[in-house]
């Protein structure tokens, strides 16, 4: 609060003295002030209080307003309802910039510029002159529509002018007290600025003053010097001093401006269309110089950065041309492609040449989708060592075209090698290592879609009486039968023949190619394997296991469903045959001879 309280009284003290000095020295002919600083003043107060805190100040500048027209303009019976347009001009200034551009940039970029130009500068200046015209009108009499113009020309003028200049100094005071370096010059600065400030001055004296040469031009030179040195902060200032000094050779008649033939209003009114076009000039200027310097402050900043961590960054950093090609590499790159130098080389130079039409293919996507980020993971040979490398693509655009690609490469083997565990892990059985039943159903289907052309054996193992051991000896000597039946099975794991555990004591079997022909002689083997296996609980006590198995033929295509029931069925056949027995729904001379024991143990379902 008693902060609010010091910037209302340090407005309201700038306002008093600006009024009364522009109704003092620009008032030509009685008529409106050729210069009007005392709305933006207000208006850039507004703009600093929140809505709620606008009653009090907006009384006190009533009433100072009033005062300074009572004593240095109109006197006192146009005072009050002149106060009452100038204030509302600048509570409908203030209110319609931050409806319009909440975003406050008024003198920090281009588009806030031109919201403070056309509302400040035009709008409300054009929508208030019809109401304070018509005061002066009736105060001093003359032409109502010179009036007007005065008016919005002179508002306008003092909004442009004055607003920059005081919201800069405002930005600069925030709420924790401290101050931007915008307005903070270093003593050297500091003389350099006041210099030009008085070159600005003089040259625009010796122009102004004089009527032998068309030298109006020259004044702008200066602005534009300082405009590029100290940006806004020169910009306003330079145009307000040529403002004064041609306010001072008007007031004196003297000089090209009053030399020209026109009335005092007309001359006043060219003179402020001169430094409007000024201020128009400088001050977009100054604006696009400060973006300028704080974009390639920016950029220094980044560069300096992405320096600092592509160098100690175990990440690959690439920057490549718009062919694909390295311009830049991290010193990790050397690392990961195993070369020392990269300028210039494809960024397949990481991985293969065989890899290049996929590399070309993220490439033209990233090109293909601005903003997109494309990944691709390829595993490459680093002597004896395979590494995982995943590349991370986006391309950069400007002016609406792609100028380069962005490139991190990354060692991934660790997560792939994760990866790859626990998708193993997801499809082998704990406990005993054989593939599961996901992994068994993957294995069937791939078979069965090409079983037309390569007929395949599908069998069903099911350990007789299983529940009984684990009554009998307990699960841990259960779990060691099913561990050594998976040992036994993995003995007669082959590319031609492979073995899942589907669950519980029942596992699977898939013979594929010429193996086929030997499909039953594979489960009679394993069948005496496990019947001669000698098992023992914890105490040495022994105890044998047998196993029953059906096994089918598949000819054709079908579901993984239908195939299981083929072999299912023979399977329940051999148990109700007494198990530790083999059943095949299919038993023709394909299945090739059986061995003497196995033709008194295998009965065909089918024949």
């Amino acid at each position: 609060m008693r902060r609010d309280i010091q910037s209302i009284v340090g407005y309201a003290a700038a306002f008093f003295a600006a009024t009364t000095a522009t109704i003092f020295w620009t008032r030509y002919s009685g008529g409106l002030a050729l210069f009007w600083p005392g709305t933006a003043i207000a208006a850039a107060l507004f703009l600093t209080l929140p809505y709620r805190k606008w009653a009090m100040p907006a009384c006190i500048l009533i009433v100072l307003s009033t005062i300074a027209t009572t004593f240095f303009g109109f006197g006192p019976g146009p005072a009050l309802p002149l106060a009452f347009v100038n204030i509302g001009e600048a509570l409908l200034t203030a209110h319609l910039l931050r409806k319009f551009r909440p975003q406050g940039d008024y003198v920090t970029s281009g588009p806030g510029i031109l919201a403070l130009i056309s509302i400040a500068g035009f709008g409300v200046p054009i929508a208030m002159s019809l109401l304070g015209s018509f005061i002066a009108w009736q105060a001093v009499g003359g032409v109502w529509l010179l009036h007007t113009m005065a008016w919005i020309v002179g508002h306008g003028l003092g909004a442009m002018l004055v607003m920059p200049l005081v919201l800069l100094i405002a930005a600069e005071s925030k709420s924790d007290g401290t101050t931007n370096s915008s307005l903070r010059l270093s003593p050297r600065r500091t003389v350099e600025f006041f210099c030009v400030i008085a070159l600005i001055a003089g040259i625009s004296a010796a122009t102004i003053f004089q009527t032998g040469y068309p030298l109006l031009f020259l004044p702008m030179v200066p602005v534009v010097l300082a405009s590029y040195r100290f940006g806004r902060l020169g910009a306003t200032v330079g145009v307000l001093v040529v403002t004064v000094v041609a306010a001072a050779s008007l007031a004196r008649d003297t000089g090209h401006f009053a030399a020209l033939d026109l009335s005092m209003g007309g001359k006043a009114l060219f003179l402020q269309f001169y430094l409007a076009v000024q201020l128009l000039i400088a001050l977009p200027l100054a604006i696009a110089l400060n973006q300028r310097e704080q974009l390639v402050a920016d950029i220094i900043q980044r560069e300096a950065l992405q320096r600092l961590i592509s160098d100690h960054s175990d990440d690959a950093l690439l920057h490549l041309d718009r062919d694909g090609l390295i311009q830049f590499a991290s010193p990790a790159s050397r690392a990961l492609s195993g070369l020392d130098d990269l300028d210039g080389k494809p960024l397949s130079t990481f991985f293969g040449a065989f890899d290049q039409h996929i590399i070309d293919e993220a490439l033209s996507g990233a090109r293909a989708s601005p903003g997109a980020t494309r990944i691709i993971e390829r595993s490459v040979t680093r002597g004896h060592a395979t590494l995982w490398l995943e590349a991370k693509i986006r391309a950069v655009y400007a002016a609406g075209a792609v100028r380069s690609f962005v490139v991190t490469i990354r060692d991934v083997t660790a997560r792939k090698l994760d990866e790859l565990q626990a998708t193993r892990e997801a499809r082998t059985d704990a406990l005993t290592g054989l593939p599961n039943r996901r992994a068994f159903l993957d294995m069937l289907e791939e078979h069965l879609a090409h079983a037309d052309e390569s007929p395949f054996a599908l069998a069903l193992i099911d350990l007789d009486h299983f529940k009984r051991v684990n009554d009998t000896y307990g699960h841990d000597t259960g779990d060691m039968v099913l561990k050594k039946i998976a040992g036994l099975m993995r003995e007669h794991t082959s590319r031609k023949c492979v073995f899942a555990r589907l669950g519980g004591e029942e596992f699977g079997m898939i013979v594929t190619r010429d193996a086929v022909e030997n499909a039953l002689k594979i489960c009679e083997h394993l069948r005496e394997a496990i019947a001669d296996k000698r098992m023992a609980d914890h105490d040495g006590r022994p105890f044998a296991i047998t196993a029953s198995i059906g096994i089918a033929r598949i000819l054709e295509t079908c579901s993984p469903s239908v195939a299981m029931n083929c072999a299912d069925a023979p399977l329940y056949a051999a148990k109700a045959a007494g198990r530790n027995t083999i059943r095949a729904a299919q038993c023709e001379g394909a299945w090739g001879a059986p061995t003497p024991l196995a033709r008194r143990r295998v009965l065909s379902d089918a024949g």
